[in-house]
Protein backbone atom coordinates (compact mmCIF):
# COMPACT_ATOMS: atom_id res chain seq x y z
CA UNK A 1 0.00 0.00 0.00
CA UNK A 2 1.43 3.16 -0.66
CA UNK A 3 1.91 6.25 1.24
CA UNK A 4 -0.69 9.10 0.78
CA UNK A 5 0.65 12.20 -1.34
CA UNK A 6 0.91 15.01 0.27
CA UNK A 7 -1.31 17.81 -1.04
CA UNK A 8 0.93 21.38 -1.08
CA UNK A 9 -2.66 23.19 -0.63
CA UNK A 10 -3.24 21.51 2.47
CA UNK A 11 -0.02 21.82 3.77
CA UNK A 12 -0.11 25.63 3.51
CA UNK A 13 -3.20 25.84 5.02
CA UNK A 14 -2.35 23.76 8.09
CA UNK A 15 0.71 26.28 8.17
CA UNK A 16 -1.13 29.38 8.10
CA UNK A 17 -3.42 27.75 11.12
CA UNK A 18 -0.12 27.07 12.86
CA UNK A 19 1.13 30.72 12.94
CA UNK A 20 -0.45 33.62 14.94
CA UNK A 21 -2.78 36.22 13.43
CA UNK A 22 -2.13 39.97 13.53
CA UNK A 23 -3.45 41.86 16.65
CA UNK A 24 -5.77 45.09 15.97
CA UNK A 25 -7.95 47.40 17.38
CA UNK A 26 -11.03 46.79 16.98
CA UNK A 27 -14.33 48.94 18.13
CA UNK A 28 -17.83 46.82 19.52
CA UNK A 29 -20.26 48.08 17.91
CA UNK A 30 -23.14 45.50 18.50
CA UNK A 31 -24.15 41.92 19.50
CA UNK A 32 -25.50 39.08 16.70
CA UNK A 33 -26.62 36.45 19.54
CA UNK A 34 -23.83 35.42 21.16
CA UNK A 35 -21.18 37.19 18.81
CA UNK A 36 -19.81 40.72 19.23
CA UNK A 37 -19.89 42.76 15.80
CA UNK A 38 -16.73 44.73 15.48
CA UNK A 39 -15.57 47.61 13.39
CA UNK A 40 -11.80 47.10 12.35
CA UNK A 41 -10.40 50.26 13.32
CA UNK A 42 -7.19 52.67 11.32
CA UNK A 43 -4.72 54.80 13.02
CA UNK A 44 -6.40 57.78 12.78
CA UNK A 45 -9.44 55.82 14.34
CA UNK A 46 -12.02 55.77 10.80
CA UNK A 47 -13.47 52.52 10.56
CA UNK A 48 -12.31 50.34 7.80
CA UNK A 49 -14.15 46.82 7.99
CA UNK A 50 -16.80 44.70 10.07
CA UNK A 51 -15.84 41.40 11.68
CA UNK A 52 -16.85 39.69 14.29
CA UNK A 53 -15.48 37.80 17.60
CA UNK A 54 -17.36 34.44 17.57
CA UNK A 55 -18.80 33.64 21.33
CA UNK A 56 -15.84 30.77 22.31
CA UNK A 57 -12.94 33.49 21.46
CA UNK A 58 -14.15 36.64 23.18
CA UNK A 59 -12.86 35.39 26.60
CA UNK A 60 -11.42 32.11 28.14
CA UNK A 61 -13.80 33.36 31.75
CA UNK A 62 -17.07 31.81 31.58
CA UNK A 63 -19.78 34.15 30.86
CA UNK A 64 -23.20 33.74 29.40
CA UNK A 65 -22.92 36.63 27.02
CA UNK A 66 -20.16 38.94 25.58
CA UNK A 67 -22.22 41.85 26.85
CA UNK A 68 -20.80 40.88 30.27
CA UNK A 69 -17.21 41.88 28.87
CA UNK A 70 -17.84 43.95 26.47
CA UNK A 71 -20.12 47.62 25.63
CA UNK A 72 -21.03 49.19 22.05
CA UNK A 73 -18.14 51.64 21.72
CA UNK A 74 -15.43 50.39 23.09
CA UNK A 75 -12.23 49.49 21.77
CA UNK A 76 -10.36 46.43 22.60
CA UNK A 77 -7.40 44.69 21.06
CA UNK A 78 -8.07 40.83 18.76
CA UNK A 79 -6.21 38.60 17.09
CA UNK A 80 -7.51 38.37 13.92
CA UNK A 81 -8.32 34.12 13.01
CA UNK A 82 -9.75 33.98 9.92
CA UNK A 83 -12.44 35.04 7.34
CA UNK A 84 -15.77 33.30 7.12
CA UNK A 85 -19.30 33.42 5.62
CA UNK A 86 -18.52 34.72 2.41
CA UNK A 87 -15.33 36.71 3.66
CA UNK A 88 -16.28 37.79 6.87
CA UNK A 89 -13.20 38.54 9.26
CA UNK A 90 -13.32 36.75 12.36
CA UNK A 91 -10.79 37.68 15.52
CA UNK A 92 -10.30 36.30 18.60
CA UNK A 93 -9.82 39.22 21.82
CA UNK A 94 -9.73 35.65 24.19
CA UNK A 95 -5.94 35.62 22.84
CA UNK A 96 -5.17 38.88 23.75
CA UNK A 97 -6.61 39.09 26.90
CA UNK A 98 -3.75 38.45 29.07
CA UNK A 99 -0.58 39.95 26.89
CA UNK A 100 2.04 38.43 29.06
CA UNK A 101 0.42 35.25 28.84
CA UNK A 102 0.79 35.77 24.77
CA UNK A 103 4.14 36.76 25.07
CA UNK A 104 4.83 33.88 26.10
CA UNK A 105 3.09 31.22 24.56
CA UNK A 106 4.36 33.02 21.15
CA UNK A 107 7.86 32.75 22.52
CA UNK A 108 7.72 28.89 22.80
CA UNK A 109 7.86 26.51 19.56
CA UNK A 110 6.05 23.50 18.15
CA UNK A 111 7.49 20.60 19.27
CA UNK A 112 10.05 22.28 22.11
CA UNK A 113 11.27 20.83 25.21
CA UNK A 114 9.97 22.41 28.17
CA UNK A 115 10.44 22.26 31.89
CA UNK A 116 7.90 22.92 34.98
CA UNK A 117 6.47 21.85 38.21
CA UNK A 118 2.95 19.36 38.51
CA UNK A 119 0.34 22.08 40.60
CA UNK A 120 -2.78 19.39 39.52
CA UNK A 121 -3.30 15.71 39.07
CA UNK A 122 -6.55 14.53 37.86
CA UNK A 123 -7.63 10.76 36.22
CA UNK A 124 -8.11 13.06 32.91
CA UNK A 125 -4.43 14.40 33.32
CA UNK A 126 -1.80 17.23 34.91
CA UNK A 127 -2.00 20.70 34.94
CA UNK A 128 1.58 22.24 34.45
CA UNK A 129 3.44 25.34 35.72
CA UNK A 130 6.05 25.36 33.04
CA UNK A 131 9.16 27.26 34.26
CA UNK A 132 9.29 31.22 33.04
CA UNK A 133 5.17 31.25 32.62
CA UNK A 134 3.78 34.77 33.77
CA UNK A 135 2.67 34.50 37.72
CA UNK A 136 -0.53 32.85 38.95
CA UNK A 137 -1.21 31.05 35.90
CA UNK A 138 -0.61 27.62 35.08
CA UNK A 139 0.21 27.47 31.11
CA UNK A 140 0.49 23.75 31.07
CA UNK A 141 -1.90 20.31 30.83
CA UNK A 142 -0.45 16.48 30.14
CA UNK A 143 -3.10 14.13 29.41
CA UNK A 144 -2.99 10.79 30.97
CA UNK A 145 -2.03 8.55 27.37
CA UNK A 146 0.83 10.94 26.76
CA UNK A 147 1.93 10.60 30.43
CA UNK A 148 2.98 6.97 30.02
CA UNK A 149 3.57 3.59 27.69
CA UNK A 150 1.82 1.39 30.23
Amino acid sequence: MSEPTSDPRLQSLINQLRRPGVVRTVKVIGFDGADVLVQLVDAEGGAIEIGRIPRQEASARRISHPSELFEVGQEIDAEEIGRWREGQLHHSARACEIPALRSFLLALERGQVVTGTVSEVHNFGVFVHVDGEPDGLCTGFIRVPDLTWG
